[in-house]
């Protein structure tokens, strides 16, 4: 069990040791500080107003660091996110195939199968560093603006009404949907994993998961009736399963069983990337 984490701090050291893989934190902070901007704007703030003043009442308590937070986070988590991510596991297993290093990785006594399991670990603790520092960043904007403490104004497009909490239950709802958008974006993963396990270039792995990802919220989005009855098998609604936990009260029932099917949606890519990687004559 040591020298398994022992070979995944050395696979994070060489993910980390990559410039690529910073450039989803330094896009994040700068479109987050866009996002403030805008969203501090008069005309923006006055909107804003009138609006948590009609629903809730006392702008000035419920306009916090965490709902100034949970809005620049919502905002930019679902396309740069998805690019990001697929960046970094597209490029996990490819990246080395281009570099010639894979003879040498499997020149040392390690099965295939721990060789990925290690590299998919690796893109899970990148996804979970990722998304705490854009929530962390985030609520690290809202503090500058807002200050700490005061409630919290919760609304998506994803969700029926809306939520408002005081500061100590804002701020565990907070940090509890960043923490399940590891859990949310497995699905990206699994086949941005799946295809970087091909004898393919790594930006190709990346393209199509995210022409995939984006082909499939386009068409889940249509309303029409010949869609209804497939929605099920759409991807991006189940990956706002992250949303459930900002409910009033959270629909445990539905949060389980959308998380049950984007880890079973992960750990199937991870199975196919791993059987393809193992028919693989990687001498050639």
């Amino acid at each position: 069990m040591m020298l398994f984490f022992k070979q995944l701090g050395w696979e994070l050291f060489r993910m980390f040791a990559r410039k690529r893989t910073y450039i989803g934190f330094g896009v994040f902070l700068a479109v987050e500080l866009l996002i403030y901007v805008l969203l501090t704007l008069d005309r923006s703030e006055r909107g804003m107003e009138k609006w948590i003043e009609r629903v809730a009442g006392g702008f000035e308590h419920y306009f916090s660091a965490l709902t100034l937070g949970f809005l620049i986070v919502s905002f930019t988590m679902l396309i740069l996110g998805a690019v990001f991510v697929a960046l970094v596991t597209g490029d996990i297993v490819a990246k080395e195939t281009e570099d010639g290093n894979l003879r040498l990785l499997l020149a040392r006594p390690v099965s295939r199968f721990r060789l990925l399991a290690i590299k998919f670990l690796a893109c899970q603790i990148y996804a979970l560093g990722l998304f705490w520092f854009v929530g962390l960043t985030a609520f690290g904007v809202g503090l500058l603006e807002r200050g700490w403490g005061g409630g919290m104004f919760v609304w998506t497009p994803e969700m029926p009404r809306i939520s408002i909490f005081e500061w100590n239950e804002g701020l565990a709802r907070y940090f509890l949907a960043i923490t399940a958008f590891v859990i949310a974006y497995l699905p990206i993963t699994g086949i941005a994993f799946a295809l970087s396990c091909l004898k393919i270039k790594p930006a190709a792995a990346t393209i199509v998961t995210i022409a995939y990802i984006l082909a499939d919220w386009i068409l889940s989005k249509i309303p029409l009736p010949i869609f209804e009855d497939y929605q099920h098998w759409f991807i991006t609604p189940k990956m706002q399963s992250w949303a459930l936990l900002m409910y009033q009260d959270i629909p445990w029932p539905r949060v389980l069983e959308s998380w049950a099917w984007l880890i079973g949606f992960g750990a199937t890519g991870f199975v196919i990337g791993w059987v393809i990687f193992e028919r693989r004559d990687v001498k050639s």
